[in-house]
């Protein structure tokens, strides 16, 4: 069974109390989309999708709401590891493709038509465009939310940033994220550093899962102290592999590392004068 977006009454009802609320929402505009491609709308969700921005900039008490979206791979990111996201081509049936154009043409033409400001930018990705809103202007404002269910985001957590993920319907905070991984925001995305991203196709240290990294990240806190500490004492292939990794976590740091690079991801695109100009304006 489907969920509608109507069922986000009751966390409107929820925050209906805070009313003095100066909040502001970011949206993965791409990401919060994707809920549309198996359903029968595909082709024409544009209503939907507005009536559901509008639902949750009352649910979080928006002051200002500005919808981020993806424009390609991230230019920075390629250019730095041209394998960058490549397990994402897949090979489509004739009828897939039509779906997924026709998903997309639709998604221009909402983006067109969305009531609150919104930004896209060949080459950048909207993680690079909501670290920059984060950096930037998280403190011209009570709290910032912000709405996506990748987790790549929650290195962007701190006490007046949060994380509504529309799938799950979970609030992530940094109480939370400590609560089911035990790690900091900083300490995530470390470890996240050391284990890779498969879903980004970025290859960590050969051997070292999730539960590898976060005792990594424990026993070293910063990715400077763990490079530092190379070559570490051990004969398990993994520690040999961590060994002679170091230029697989400089690199992995600069791939994941979104508030330290978001300039640099912004400045790697061709228009690039542009783009700064644009977002400038807006902070």
């Amino acid at each position: 069974m489907s969920v509608s977006w109507d069922d986000l009454s009751d966390l409107v009802q929820a925050k209906e109390q805070d009313k003095n609320a100066d909040n502001l929402l970011l949206i993965d505009g791409v990401n919060l989309a994707f809920r549309y491609l198996q359903r029968k709308n595909y082709d024409n969700f544009s209503d939907d999708y507005i009536r559901t921005v509008t639902s949750l900039g009352k649910s979080y008490e928006a002051k200002r709401i500005i919808c981020c979206f993806d424009s390609g791979a991230s230019a920075y990111r390629k250019a730095i590891f041209p394998e960058y996201k490549d397990n994402r081509k897949v090979e489509r049936s004739e009828e897939e493709q039509e779906r997924f154009t026709a998903f997309f043409n639709c998604l221009n033409d909402t983006i067109d038509a969305l009531p609150c400001e919104h930004f896209k930018f060949k080459g950048i990705e909207a993680d690079d465009l909501i670290a920059y809103f984060v950096k930037n202007m998280n403190d011209k404002y009570a709290h910032t939310w912000i709405v996506s269910s990748d987790r790549d985001l929650y290195q962007l957590l701190r006490e007046n940033v949060s994380i509504f993920n529309m799938y799950s319907r979970k609030e992530i905070t940094i109480d939370s994220l400590l609560e089911t991984t035990g790690m900091s925001p900083r300490e995530y995305a470390f470890s996240r550093i050391i284990e890779g991203d498969t879903g980004d196709n970025i290859k960590g240290i050969d051997g070292i899962g999730p539960k590898r990294a976060a005792e990594l990240v424990k026993e070293y806190k910063t990715l400077d102290n763990l490079l530092a500490a190379l070559p570490i004492k051990g004969k398990s292939k993994y520690i040999q592999n961590l060994n002679a990794g170091a230029d697989i976590l400089v690199r992995n740091e600069r791939l994941i590392n979104l508030l330290s690079y978001t300039s640099e991801a912004i400045m790697s695109v061709e228009k690039r004068e542009t783009v700064v100009e644009l977002l400038e304006k807006a902070i």
